[in-house]
């Protein structure tokens, strides 16, 4: 599909027009993404095991997506979809080896926001060769560029011109502190994009987090992960979790504190899930579930609704309604739509939502072995994998939440089948998306 694209130049150039200036009542935008996160790790998606209160309180006063997917599931290419508001096969920044967008873009979310008068500041886990300064951020008090790290006094920059320094302290808080400070010194309308490490490994946690799960093992593990599969360090996970949700309520008490949270619309997204040893496998980029659904909650006094919401999402969506609820015209067509909707109506139509993987070398993982490029197509009940190969799979998740029977060759659910194909092959052509080819 044919695309106008603007350069940053044309821009900028642009930005006096009266569509580029946004009123004083915008509501300020925040931005929390926590890292490798497993989309059942939350105490308000039904895991009674894990402590995370104030992750629960935010969902109980807003909306909580629970079939929300990540567009492409790893650290890099997800920064980049959210940045740009396309699919990583878009703009060729696709995965952990390729952290630089490759095919033009025109300006970032995040440029057109500061271009209609937001003020945007970026704090924690960057992750992509682009700097921030780049991409629109107007002010960056700490940050971290390369991928994982140490979580106790880690090399991190300070401004957007800043240099790699040790800085004492776990760099869960490191963080908090940083946009707890960020916030006070906001000029409004705001911008926070607030990125943790938590919880990728390597993990460090104190002994008062592990209080609550010492001992319990695979007891810990949620209630919807595939039994079997390898064993997994629950108990560290869970603790990285629970201190990262204390983190969240510093900040969110701090929000409240100076009186921001009637005007603010508070996003809380994993960058990927974490397949937690689902089907012996670690890590994420897989097209299980474990891999790409992720915790997605929206509150703060912007959102009108409250309540659960079932529809199928995914994170391209974001940088639609981050402009949406800006009122910016965006400089170039998205490939999400706005969950303003939703988030007025409690309500939502949508049938299907969409994942991807492009790269099929090692290198793309850095570890050896290789994930085979592939599409998924998922609505609230089923789920459609197509292969560069061209193989296909079908599951049916209310049955078959572990994904263990392939319903593809079933003539029974063959209608399903066509459906989903369909929808799939249209989104690829409205993405103009290369891999149309394999639905042939």
């Amino acid at each position: 599909m044919q695309r106008d694209t603007l350069t940053r130049r044309q821009w900028l150039a642009s930005a006096a027009s009266p569509l580029a200036v946004a009123a004083p009542n915008k509501p300020n935008i925040v931005f929390l993404i926590s890292d490798d996160h497993h989309f059942q790790c939350l105490g308000a998606a039904g895991n009674p095991h894990i402590q995370t209160p104030n992750l629960d309180r935010m969902a109980s006063r807003g909306v909580l997506f629970t079939n929300a997917l990540i567009s492409t599931s790893q650290c890099a290419p997800s920064r980049g979809i959210l940045l740009s508001g396309r699919e990583s096969y878009q703009t060729g920044l696709d995965c952990n080896l390729h952290i630089d967008f490759q095919k033009p873009i025109g300006p970032t979310i995040v440029e057109q926001m500061r271009q209609s008068g937001y003020d945007t500041t970026l704090v924690g886990k960057w992750h992509i060769t682009p700097s921030p300064q780049t991409c629109g951020f107007a002010k960056a008090p700490l940050w971290k560029q390369p991928a994982a790290g140490p979580y106790r006094d880690p090399m991190l920059r300070r401004g957007l011109d800043g240099t790699d320094e040790k800085v004492p302290g776990h760099i869960t808080d490191l963080f908090t502190d940083a946009a707890i400070d960020g916030v006070r010194g906001a000029k409004r309308p705001f911008l926070l994009w607030l990125a943790y490490t938590a919880p990728h490994t390597p993990w460090s946690v104190d002994d008062k987090y592990r209080t609550a799960y010492r001992g319990r093992g695979a007891q810990l593990a949620p209630p919807a992960h595939p039994q079997g599969g390898n064993p997994f360090d629950w108990e560290t996970y869970y603790s990285v979790i629970t201190h990262l949700d204390e983190a969240i309520g510093r900040f969110t008490a701090a929000l409240e504190k100076a009186g921001l949270w009637e005007n603010t619309l508070l996003v809380f997204l994993g960058d990927n899930g974490y397949l937690c040893g689902t089907k012996k496998l670690q890590g994420k980029v897989e097209c299980w579930e474990e891999s790409i659904r992720v915790p997605l909650i929206v509150s703060g006094g912007a959102t009108r609704a409250r309540g659960r919401i079932d529809a199928p999402v995914a994170s391209i969506d974001l940088p639609a309604t981050f402009l949406d609820y800006a009122g910016v015209r965006p400089a170039q067509p998205l490939s999400g739509k706005s969950l303003r909707p939703e988030l007025e109506s409690g309500k939502s139509k949508r049938e299907i939502a969409f994942s991807s993987w492009n790269d099929g070398r090692p290198e793309a993982l850095m570890v050896p072995r290789a994930v085979e490029p592939y599409r998924v197509a998922r609505t609230r009940t089923h789920k459609l994998i197509v292969w560069e190969s061209k193989k296909q799979m079908l599951f049916d998740l209310r049955a078959d939440p572990a994904e263990e029977k392939d319903l593809a060759g079933d003539s029974a659910h063959g209608k399903t089948l066509k459906s989903m194909r369909e929808h799939l092959l249209k989104r690829m052509r409205e993405t103009s998306d290369p891999a149309a080819r394999w639905m042939s």
